[in-house]
């Protein structure tokens, strides 16, 4: 005899993943004649202190790589069904050349390969991504921006490219957060359903987790498919630009402490070598990378108050939604 009682099962409870993670497998990009490194985690590390931090899945996503997530499957086998293997792509519009930073996950290397060779155009990248139904979701929005266009036709161009935005990034300063919430408020003022996500975009071990996205599923696809559909949440926190100072001085630290091992030396040659000692005065006693450090922050949290005064002000107008967005 059934049990009279007995219902559909209950949904699973929400999971935790945080979606932007860096292993050493992450190049820095300015500057390559350094050969540096955007994060120095071992993928092991990353991964454990992700787990440390209430992660149930854990997404590795390295500068156009996925070298750090291979490897992290071929350390740790068995925890292989915890593991979201992804990569953060460069791309860029290819009329005015601003660069865009996308997470794509699920790859294969197959997938891998075919989005470095369509990188170059975001049109491009973006049409593959939705044939293949690839999960992408474009990182900090306004990083790159610098009013290559007006804010409404940026923010447009935006929201006929993503479906999924990444709202809450620890690294990024503390208007970002503000600015791509209204330009979620904006989408739904011309009648399309957006999705916030959130990832700590951490280089370094001590904030992995600080942001993450919550979501349902008993497996880490079952998982991807919530956030595709947009059943999710963003959670984060901002860590600050004192803090964020304190972690580029670290890298350029085990930048140094590096070149004493064969690992750190790999490649290197007189150029890079000549490079990175006249950067270690320039580091060291002139503070650079502080002066570029503040000069990014205060340019950021320009554009970011500007953009969101004027996403505010169009929504405040009641926006109009553009004949292309309702195609």
């Amino acid at each position: 005899m059934s049990d009279a009682t007995s219902g559909p099962p209950a949904p699973s409870a929400p999971r935790r993943c945080d979606l932007h993670l860096h292993t050493r497998y992450s190049s820095w990009r300015h500057a390559r004649v350094l050969r540096a490194r955007d994060s120095y985690s071992e993928p092991v590390d990353v991964f454990d202190r992700a787990k440390a931090a209430g992660m149930d899945y854990v997404a590795i996503t390295d500068h156009d790589s996925i070298e750090g997530a291979l490897g992290l499957l071929e350390a740790r086998p068995d925890r292989a069904s915890e593991i979201i293997v992804g990569e953060e792509v460069e791309t860029r519009f290819p009329d005015t050349g601003q660069p865009l930073h996308v997470n794509v996950y699920g790859l294969d290397e197959s997938a891998h390969r075919e989005v470095q060779i369509l990188r170059g155009n975001v049109r491009e990248l973006v049409s593959y991504l939705r044939r293949r139904g690839l999960l992408f979701v474009l990182n900090h929005p306004f990083w790159s921006y610098r009013f290559q266009k007006r804010p409404r036709a940026y923010v447009e161009e935006i929201l006929e490219l993503f479906d999924h935005i990444e709202v809450a990034n620890s690294t990024m300063p503390s208007g970002h957060g503000e600015a791509a919430e209204a330009m979620l408020r904006y989408a739904l003022a011309l009648g399309l359903r957006k999705t916030a996500v959130g990832g700590s975009d951490a280089h370094v071990l001590d904030h992995v987790g600080s942001s993450y996205t919550c979501a349902p599923g008993d497996t880490a696809s079952e998982w991807l498919a919530s956030v595709a559909r947009g059943d999710c949440r963003p959670v984060g926190s901002v860590i600050g630009f004192p803090r964020l100072l304190s972690h580029v001085y670290r890298a350029v630290g085990r930048y140094y402490a590096g070149m004493a091992t064969p690992e750190g030396r790999a490649g290197m040659d007189a150029v890079n070598y000549l490079a990175a000692a006249v950067l270690l005065p320039a580091a060291t006693v002139l503070g650079v990378p502080a002066v570029l450090a503040c000069l990014n922050e205060i340019k950021q949290r320009s554009v970011l108050a500007v953009t969101r005064r004027s996403l505010e002000r169009l929504i405040g107008a009641g926006a109009q939604a553009p004949l292309e967005a309702l195609d």
